[in-house]
């Protein structure tokens, strides 16, 4: 009997080892899948066409990022307990067959009559989740809306009722995630995890009425041990399959999204046909542009993507509660200027008739994106472009507000659909010249895309830094003065979106961007003289625009100053989408074209009183500076004044020290999680339901212990009787069996009322963390929004808030079933073990303690360093979705991707060591547990001569070890 002693710690341990090796690959392969799936929303988001964009909006790609890349990830983790778990209960039932014979099938028609239940439950389930993730995009979309137009919100007083459209999206939420919440507590606690706990009884029922023999304790232990072993293939059956409809929905949405068209390539590297022939002509060389008789739209009609998720037909209101900005020029973001220049005046004399371009993106905030619910009767923005660019040349692109102007930039640099095979030739020379440049095409946003870096960061945007070029671009961009204010020059960081940034500092770093490559054969301007003032408008004119810093290169610029129009070598005016006119200013003149009403004339001297104003204030600023050096300098002379130029440089240092780092780094408690983080959270869930948790879980494990107990002194009894010729009395058998019931069912109940308690304290916690993260985001200060970015505000709302609302609630509850189980365990063998096991509990207790303390301050860290690390990728993300159309024109997509690749690389080391470390826990628990085991059956073996312990009481103790 010693081998098998001996067993009873050799056999646990090793299946621990095999189990937790097949748990690491598991874990890897889900965390390799999870990354490639992530790194393709990525990609796709650099590559989808305004139509896909149109299918979506950023808080969805931005929640696939965060949570359905999660369901996949969890199912693959959980995969292989998923597809063995049938195996095992498979065997346990052959097993227990072996034991109770016929009974058994009673066991499995039980199993059966629930698999319809199940299918019903399971439908449910994924029905419902598809209404919580559908209510969690609107969520998140409109934190990131909010988010984006804070300072808009902030100046307004606007913090309540946007508050409250959250507050309302996240209701309809909760009312989803309560229904799941107790679809899952009583379907799976109810019918599914109490399937162990009946199966036993009806089996022992059947048992005692059809087999002639007495129930032994061998029989009812063996029989009990393998019912046990079934709970838990049991509880992971239903965990998986709740996780494979949860992944499948987000499969399903991730293909939706990885199926959206792509940028169709139609700009041609190479001269028209028509040139092909000619050499000299000015389309044939390289940097010209030439379209003839196309017309593109930003969703071509024929190629309409539906949305991601389709939505029910509202009605709309007369006021919205949208903080972005209004409809402009080709409905751009920077719009608010377009208006007030529409106000001023139209740009020509006849009006246009149709409104101008096809909108472009919900999913995107770029130059080109705005909302496509609001879209014109023609899809169809630009119409019969028939144009030539000499290469070298200076283009000014005019029309009114809505003619398609930036559209016209779009074309060119291969954003829209073309429609009726439409192509766009630019010559780029040979491949080999053309591999070297850094980048061919340079362009300026009508609204400044600025990223989270440096100031030179901004400007150089990944290409190699030239010191005398950069000086030059600088100087011509008129941002000598900025870098002078600025606390570290040109290396202090610029905050997401450019918060730190005035309006006219952003556009003249957009321009500068665009014309430091000294490559770039193609500057493209989209109005970046409309947000500086006139005289620095003048400056940017003469030394950028038409200097000789672009010599050479082809300038087309968008613009409403019509006094720099003679200036340059061609005009083109657009109206309702097509080319009215083109050709020098001095022939559109002789054409009859009116440009009178191209800036009101009170409005020019406005402007030029402003720059007057400035100037002399500036003078005036000059002057007041050189008298305070002056009697600075006088004082010092006389003695009257200590001269503090010490402090002066230890101040500048400080300065751009902190300049340099505008951004805050994420902070991260230390050590164990404070006990009254645990206390919080049990406070806002309710303290009643908290405790009552307890109370009910610790009621179900004695019954459990007790239910036990009870069958050892039924098979005791049974036994006996046999032995002594006269068999329990049917009264009395099922006097024992209806008291085993009683005792089993009363454990059904309170794992159904666990689990009921452990939902409702869940959503009160749910809605009062979500109430307090809104309100605290909306009252801090602008400061706030200043040094953190958007990504890491949005990853609290979004895997955050998903970890609130599913998982936190499932570890607590593990938690305390796991302290329950231990303690309950404990009790159990040292009540069957009759004391003795109290004697090497001591040391064993020491061992736990040293493993724990060893995990709980690993595990807790490598938590918390995995939050932070995932913050940068959101960040990035989010950062990215409002700048494609940038990233694209520079071609600096492999650059960002890459960029992405290292915030996982280093997300993933975080995330893997976190699980790695449950590992090992598992593994040494799992190998104290073999040595309790060995342990009992020691006690049992030495002991059986003297019977010291029942022999229905040696089986209750292994089936708690």
């Amino acid at each position: 009997p010693w081998v098998e002693v001996a067993g009873l710690a050799a056999v646990p341990l090793l299946i621990s080892i095999l189990q937790t090796r097949s748990q690491a690959i598991f874990q890897h392969f889900a965390v390799y899948v999870r990354t490639s799936v992530s790194t393709l929303l990525y990609e796709k988001s650099l590559c989808v066409s305004a139509a896909g964009r149109a299918a979506t909006s950023t808080g969805q790609v931005v929640n696939m990022m965060s949570n359905d890349t999660t369901q996949v990830q969890r199912f693959l983790q959980f995969v292989g307990v998923t597809m063995v778990a049938p195996v095992q209960i498979v065997i346990a039932l052959y097993l227990i067959y072996g034991q109770v014979g016929n009974a058994t099938w009673v066991g499995i028609a039980f199993m059966l009559a629930l698999m319809p239940v199940n299918v019903v439950v399971f439908a449910v389930v994924g029905k419902q989740r598809r209404a919580v993730l559908k209510y969690s995009d609107l969520r998140v979309k409109m934190m990131n809306e909010m988010l984006a137009g804070i300072r808009i919100i902030k100046y307004y007083a606007w913090e309540r009722p946007f508050g409250k459209e959250v507050g309302k999206l996240r209701d309809s939420e909760l009312r989803a995630l309560t229904k799941l919440a107790y679809t899952s507590a009583v379907g799976f606690s109810l019918i599914l995890l109490s399937a162990p706990i009946i199966q036993p009884i009806l089996v022992f029922l059947t048992y005692i009425n059809i087999q002639g023999e007495a129930l032994s304790a061998a029989t009812a232990f063996t029989t009990v041990a393998l019912f046990n072993i079934m709970r838990f293939p049991f509880a992971f059956l239903p965990m998986g399959m709740l996780q494979f409809i949860q992944s499948r929905i987000s499969l399903r949405r991730l293909g939706k999204y990885l199926r959206l068209p792509e940028l169709e390539p139609y700009v041609v590297n190479g001269p028209h046909p028509d040139d092909k022939d000619n050499t000299d002509a000015p389309g044939a060389r390289v940097g010209s542009v030439t379209m003839k008789n196309c017309s593109f739209a930003w969703v071509d009609p024929a190629n309409a993507v539906e949305p991601i998720e389709a939505r029910k037909p509202q009605k709309r209101r007369n006021s919205s509660m949208t903080a972005g900005g209004q409809n402009g020029d080709d409905a751009s973001q920077g719009s608010n200027r377009r208006g007030s220049m529409n106000r001023r005046g139209s740009f020509l004399r006849r009006k246009s008739s149709t409104g101008g371009s096809m909108n472009a993106s919900t999913h995107s905030t770029s130059s080109f994106g705005t909302d496509l619910e609001a879209r014109p009767a023609d899809p169809i923005t630009l119409k019969d472009i028939t144009c030539t660019i000499e290469p070298g040349s200076l283009v000014a692109v005019v029309g009114t507000v809505g003619s398609g102007k930036s559209s016209f930039l779009g074309a060119i640099m291969g954003e829209m659909e073309p429609v009726g095979g439409s192509k766009v030739y630019m010559p780029r020379g040979d491949a080999e010249m053309d591999a070297k440049r850094t980048n061919f095409a340079s362009y300026c946003a009508q609204t400044p895309w600025v990223v989270n870096d440096t100031l030179r960061g901004n400007i150089l945007f990944g290409r190699p830094f030239v010191q005398d070029r950069y000086d030059e671009v600088v100087k011509a961009c008129a941002l000598l003065d900025d870098l002078a204010v600025l606390p570290a020059g040109d290396a202090t960081e610029i905050g997401e979106r450019g918060i730190n940034l005035s309006g006219g500092q952003k556009a003249r770093v957009s321009l500068a961007r665009a014309l430091y490559s000294l490559d770039a054969r193609v500057i493209l301007m989209d109005d970046p003289l409309s947000a500086v003032d006139a005289h620095v408008g003048e400056h940017l004119f003469r030394e950028a625009v038409a200097g000789p810093v672009t010599h050479g290169a082809t300038r087309i610029l968008v613009t409403h100053h019509v006094h720099f129009l003679p200036r340059c070598d061609k005009v083109i005016v657009l109206e309702g989408g097509r080319i009215s006119h083109q050709g020098t200013y001095a022939e559109l003149i002789e054409q009859g074209v009116d440009f009178a009403g191209a800036v009101d004339v009170t409005e020019e001297d406005k402007e030029e009183k402003v720059a007057d104003g400035k100037a002399k204030k500036d003078d005036a600023g000059k002057d007041e500076a050189k008298d305070s050096k002056a009697s600075k300098d006088q004082g010092a002379k006389d003695g009257s004044a200590s001269s503090p130029p010490k402090k002066d440089e230890k101040h500048t240092e400080d300065m751009k020290k902190k300049g340099a780092t505008l951004t805050t780094k994420e902070g991260r408690e230390e050590g164990s999680v404070a006990g009254r983080q645990y206390f919080h959270y049990a406070r806002v869930g309710g303290m009643f339901s908290f405790v009552l948790v307890f109370f009910v879980q610790a009621l179900g494990r004695g019954t459990e212990i007790y239910a036990n107990f009870w069958l050892a002194n039924w098979a005791a009894e049974s036994v006996g009787a046999a032995m002594g010729g006269t068999p329990l009395s049917a009264e009395r058998t099922r006097w024992y069996l209806n008291i085993y019931a009683a005792i089993g069912m009363l454990g059904v109940a309170c794992t159904t009322l666990r689990a009921i308690l452990m939902a409702v304290h869940r959503l009160n916690a749910s809605k009062s963390m979500h109430e307090s993260l809104v309100v605290s985001v909306l009252r801090a200060p602008v400061a706030f929004f200043d040094v953190t970015p958007t990504g890491r505000i949005l990853n609290r709302f979004a895997a955050d808030m998903d970890k609130v609302d599913l998982d936190l609630n499932q570890s607590l509850g593990q938690g305390t079933n796991t302290v329950f189980s231990v303690l309950g365990a404990v009790g159990a063998i040292a009540a069957a073990t009759k004391g003795t096991f109290l004697i090497p509990l001591i040391p064993m207790s020491y061992l736990y303690y040293i493993v724990q303390k060893w995990f709980r301050r690993t595990s807790t860290e490598m938590q918390r360093v995995t939050s932070v690390a995932a913050s940068p990728i959101f960040a990035d993300f989010s950062q990215v979705l409002t700048g494609t159309s940038t990233v694209r024109a520079y071609g600096e997509q492999e650059r960002f991707f890459r960029q992405c690749q290292g915030s996982f690389d280093k997300f993933n080391a975080a995330y893997n060591l976190t699980q790695q470390v449950g590992f090992w826990l598992g593994l040494r628990l799992d190998f104290l547990g073999g040595f309790i085991g060995a342990f009992i059956g020691g006690v049992a073996v030495a002991t059986a001569s003297s019977g010291f312990i029942p022999a229905g009481w040696v089986g209750v103790g292994p089936s708690y070890a």
